[in-house]
């Protein structure tokens, strides 16, 4: 079942603000001081937590959990919202005289747009058109083909769910050492690591994990919450970011930052200071709420800008930037998923 307004957790939304904010400055050109791909990554640890936890919920209400009414969810929420930018991406682009292809936009909403970038011969150009954001949502997708099902076999034994996370957790972050010592990153497709379903999918394993802990080891999770804890998550954190060596950065950084995430969440979600009062705050909780579509539409806006108002001064193109996206999320969150998620809701027995 889908989760009532009063048990949503404002701070989720406060740190899906702060992970499309991170995004989004990388991406309009404070790339060397805003880690985009950490707001990717953090994205992908709420998603595995959020989604866990709405799992449990009704697993323990129900005794099961209905596969059936997770996919219309998913689907209700994802994909209206996806169709109306891509519709608008390939106006664009069309617009512009941009070449696409067919199997681009399949790869789209076959949810391969990833390795559809890595493998294509045209990733080159892939990854600096519109619809290249995509291959975050095919991480996720490709997780959510299986998660349930391991779900529904591993929920009623948490002890053993946790041991297969972490033995998958492990058997991933070697298979990105291996890439990297192994096959050597010079060998490698560009972005075959950071957009992988295979060496990615880990960060959405560790808020699941996280989501576990919290509904079924209430006092482990009680530690968690310490302030000692929440620093070391911090120290590893930013240890993570000054590391600048190419081989940690496609290999452990991700679980560092995974571990990290796990250690600072409780704090930043649960626990009542200035932190958490800053994530509950409105406009970040809303900026939180429509960043689906900010993720999208920003990217789209972005190369339009470029192309429409090349000789644009820094301060204008990025006051442009800023307000035509954050117009374009505000109404595809109001009137397109908002709208489905309703009907999505309506249609779950």
């Amino acid at each position: 079942m889908t989760a009532q307004p009063s048990q949503r957790l404002q701070a989720l939304d406060g740190l899906r603000a702060v992970s499309i904010a991170l995004v989004f400055l990388s991406h309009i050109g404070f790339g060397h001081l805003f880690p985009g791909g950490l707001g990717v990554t953090i994205f992908f640890f709420i998603s595995g937590f959020i989604i866990t936890k709405l799992m449990l919920a009704e697993w323990d209400a129900t005794g099961s959990m209905s596969i059936r009414n997770f996919y219309v969810r998913r689907v209700f929420r994802l994909t209206p919202a996806l169709l109306m930018f891509v519709l608008s991406c390939l106006g664009m682009m069309t617009l512009v005289g941009d070449v696409w292809s067919w199997q681009e936009v399949a790869s789209v909403f076959l949810y391969f747009a990833n390795y559809y970038g890595i493998y294509s011969s045209f990733s080159g150009e892939l990854i600096k058109q519109p619809l290249a954001i995509t291959w975050s949502l095919a991480v996720e997708e490709h997780f959510y083909f299986f998660f349930p099902f391991i779900f529904m076999g591993f929920a009623s034994v948490p002890r053993r769910f946790l041991v297969l996370i972490a033995t998958i957790l492990v058997a991933m972050l070697a298979w990105r050492i291996y890439l990297v010592l192994g096959i050597a990153l010079d060998n490698l497709p560009h972005y075959r690591i950071y957009t992988g379903t295979d060496t990615r999918a880990d960060s959405i394993l560790y808020g699941a994990a996280l989501s576990i802990v919290l509904a079924r080891y209430p006092q482990f999770f009680a530690k968690l919450s310490r302030l000692q804890t929440f620093l070391c998550g911090v120290f590893l954190l930013v240890l993570t970011l000054a590391i600048r060596n190419e081989a940690f950065r496609e290999s452990l950084r991700y679980s560092l930052q995974g571990v990290a995430l796990f250690y600072m969440f409780p704090t930043l979600v649960f626990e009542k200071n200035a932190l958490n009062s800053f994530l509950q705050w409105p406009p970040v909780v809303y900026l939180g709420r429509i960043s689906y579509s900010l993720y999208l539409y920003h990217w789209l806006v972005t190369h339009s800008v470029a192309h429409f108002l090349p000789e644009t001064g820094a301060l204008l193109r990025i006051s442009l930037i800023s307000l035509l996206s954050l117009l374009l999320a505000h109404l595809s969150y109001r009137y397109i998923e908002q709208t489905f998620q309703r009907l999505g809701h309506k249609l779950m027995i």
